[in-house]
This record gives structure tokens, C-alpha cells and sequence, in this order.
């Protein structure tokens, strides 16, 4: 029996176990194959390059919009472009016009967009529930505004999962007295009202945001934060991640990432974070008795979390048991300490960098282990690559 023959079953199950380049020539084979791989081949589409966009949107059918499930897109330019920074909205809108089951957004932005063109198509996304938005260039010159991040992320009506990578903060939402080598955008007033946030357009506001479940910020500096204060119904917050900003003052920044995590609200139970966490915060708990407080100048407490995880790239060894002493009264359940660069090196060198890391970190566990009594503490897993992890279980 020839491949033609096969049943329609027995195709769409090879090709469930095909990558992509080789659906792609299956689907090259016949007619019959292209009509049936079709859905396959455009249900996860990565544009990697602003021509490559400006390829898409000419020569690939509209219809075909409504097959693609998961979408990447990339602006950069070409190696050998004449402009580096072109507004790309009309190319991003023709396309996600015509996504109408899309699920799963990525932006990586060389240029920032025209938000008043863009966030009324963000508002036909109903199915989208994951969006990543981020800038590929240097935020000093070609800078993603917070507030056409925001309104973006505000405008999609189903999402659970957003991240925010390298989005620049708007000189409109920070006082003036930040640091003068952090970048800031001035020039994003124009950015329109949005009809949950109002002018609100910052960071901080995706707490309102109703469907929100898991928050990842990802070099954002949050120093701006640290009076933080969110009136209002909070978002349902299950999962929160602060990596920290390579234009951290670390003081200031570790009062910002605590002040995120009291701002969370009492649903949270993941917190990740590659920021060190000072002494000098009280360390309340939200717990059982934990009531909606009317007073702004009453310190919110924090939550209570089921599993912290610790970014040992980030964080130095000596910060780790003060971050865990500011934590105390959040009964944790599980403590899970990762570098990630350690766990994929391959090389020889680093190998053995990674266990000498690895034994200090060990050893500073087995110390607070000694010299505090969890109740609620069940894992404690640290990993630095192969041969470098272990498992602390209660």
C-alpha cells in the first residue's frame, strides 16, 4: 500500500511526530497533503525578522490567519538595512486582523508601535490567554514604552500569562528622582486612555487586570515601585517572577521587589525572584485573618506562598539567608534554588565552577537548617547541572 493510500488518520499521526521543515516537504509531496497538513504547518508561525513580516503579509493568504494557534514575531532588521528603527503597526495589525483563534502571542520589538492603530485589534484577540511583548534593541535608543505594553496587555480580554521583557518605564509614572543612567521613555503621552486602566497605564497596574493568573517581568527595572500602592479589585495572582534590572540600586530594589510581593495579594503562591531581599522589612503574613486593608499607610503583609524559587545566578550566596529570614512568617512549602547558565554549561571549566558553587550553597543550607525551624518547610532543591543537585526533603 503507497502512502496515498494510507488512510487520513494514519497521515495526520506520522505527521503529528514530523518537526516542522519536515511537515513542510510531506505537505510539498501532493495536493491532497498540502490541503491536509495546512492546519499543521501554520498552527505555530515564528517571523523572525521585519522582512520576513513584510513577506507575510504580502504574499500569505488572509485566510490562513485563522489556522494559527501560537504566533512569534520578531522586528529586527535586516543586517544589511539602511534604518534600524521602522514602525512596523500597519504589517503587526494586517496580521493579527486575521488571527482570530490565536492563543499564544510574541512580540520582540526593534522599534515601539503605534498604540492608538494597534490596541483596537489587541481587543479582538478573545482567545488569546499567553503574551510575551519585549524589546530586541537597546532601550536607550529604541526603547518599548511601559504604557503601549500595558495597554496592550490590558486589552486582551482572556489573558492568563503575561512577560515583560526589557519594557523601558514611562517618564509620566516615575518621580524625579531616578537614577540618571536609567532609561526612560518621554515621548509616550499620546499612548490613549485605556477603557480599565484610564490613564493608569504603568506596570503596576496589571494587578487590576481580571483574568491574570502568572506575571513574569524580566529585566524591568522596578526600583520606581518601592511606595507602590494599588487601589482597587486586585487580579487573581497565582505566579509572580522578578528577575531584577542591570540598573538596580540594591537597596532600593530589593524594597521595590518586596513591595510587589505584599501588592500581590493573598492568592499568590509562586514567587521566583533573582533580587536579594533585605533585613529590614517587617515580615507580617497575610494567613487566614488576612482583610482587604482600607489605609494606604498601612504596610500590606505578605503572602502566603507554597513554593519560592530562588535565581542563584542573580542572587549572591551571602544574601541568601537574610532573603530567607525576611520570608519567615510566609510558610513556605518548597524552596527551589536554580542557576540556570551552570545547569546547561558543558564545558570542563565551568563544570567544576558549578561544583564549587554548588558546595557553598549546600553548606549554607545545612546552616539555616540548623539555626531555623520551619514547620510548614516540606522540599528545599538546589540546582547547579549534573552533578551539582540535591533534594532537602521534610
Amino acid at each position: 500500500m503507497t502512502w496515498n493510500h494510507l488512510p487520513t488518520e494514519l497521515h495526520l499521526a506520522v505527521a503529528r511526530f514530523l518537526p516542522p521543515q519536515d511537515t513542510r516537504a510531506l505537505s510539498r509531496t501532493s495536493r491532497s497533503s498540502y490541503t491536509l497538513l495546512l492546519p499543521r504547518i501554520f498552527s505555530d508561525v515564528s517571523i523572525s525578522s521585519r522582512s520576513a513580516l513584510q513577506s507575510f503579509v504580502m504574499h500569505v493568504p488572509a485566510r490562513y490567519g485563522a489556522l494559527i494557534r501560537r504566533l512569534s514575531i520578531c522586528t529586527k532588521p535586516g543586517e544589511r538595512a539602511l534604518v534600524q528603527e521602522v514602525d512596523c503597526t500597519e504589517h503587526l495589525v494586517a496580521i493579527l486582523a486575521t488571527c482570530s483563534y490565536l492563543r499564544s502571542l510574541s512580540l520582540s520589538l526593534a522599534a515601539s508601535l503605534n498604540a492608538s492603530a494597534i490596541t483596537p485589534v489587541f481587543a479582538t484577540l478573545t482567545a488569546v490567554q499567553k503574551f510575551e511583548i519585549g524589546c530586541w534593541g537597546q532601550e536607550e535608543t529604541a526603547p518599548v514604552s511601559e504604557r503601549i505594553a500595558v495597554s496592550l496587555a490590558a486589552s486582551l480580554p482572556s489573558l492568563t500569562h503575561l512577560t515583560l521583557s526589557r519594557i523601558t518605564r514611562s517618564a509620566l509614572h516615575v518621580d524625579n528622582c531616578f537614577p540618571p543612567d536609567v532609561p526612560l521613555v518621554l515621548n509616550d503621552h499620546d499612548v490613549p486612555s485605556h477603557p480599565i486602566l484610564g490613564e493608569e497605564l504603568c506596570i503596576p497596574s496589571l494587578l487590576k487586570l481580571p483574568t491574570l493568573k502568572s506575571l513574569d517581568l524580566r529585566d524591568v527595572w522596578i526600583d520606581c515601585d518601592e511606595n507602590m500602592c494599588v487601589q482597587g479589585k486586585l487580579a487573581q495572582l497565582e505566579r509572580v517572577s522578578i528577575s531584577g534590572s542591570m540598573y538596580r540600586d540594591g537597596e532600593v530594589e530589593s524594597k521595590a521587589c518586596l513591595a510587589w510581593l505584599r501588592a500581590c495579594g493573598p492568592v499568590l503562591r509562586s514567587f521566583k525572584t533573582g533580587i536579594p531581599l533585605g533585613e529590614s522589612q517587617p515580615s507580617t503574613s497575610l494567613g487566614k485573618e488576612w482583610m482587604t486593608m482600607e489605609d494606604d499607610s498601612i504596610t500590606s503583609p505578605l503572602p502566603i506562598l507554597t513554593h519560592f524559587n530562588v535565581d542563584a545566578e542573580r542572587v549572591a550566596l551571602d544574601d541568601l539567608l537574610p532573603m530567607l529570614n525576611v520570608l519567615t512568617a510566609c510558610e513556605i512549602k518548597r524552596i527551589t534554588i536554580v542557576n540556570a547558565v551552570m545547569c546547561a554549561a558543558q564545558d570542563a571549566f565551568t563544570r567544576e565552577c558549578a561544583s564549587d558553587e554548588f558546595e557553598d550553597w549546600q553548606d549554607a543550607i545545612e546552616q539555616f537548617l540548623t539555626s531555623n525551624e520551619w514547620d510548614s518547610l516540606k522540599s528545599i532543591e538546589l540546582n547547579f547541572g549534573q552533578g551539582a543537585q540535591r533534594v532537602w526533603s521534610f
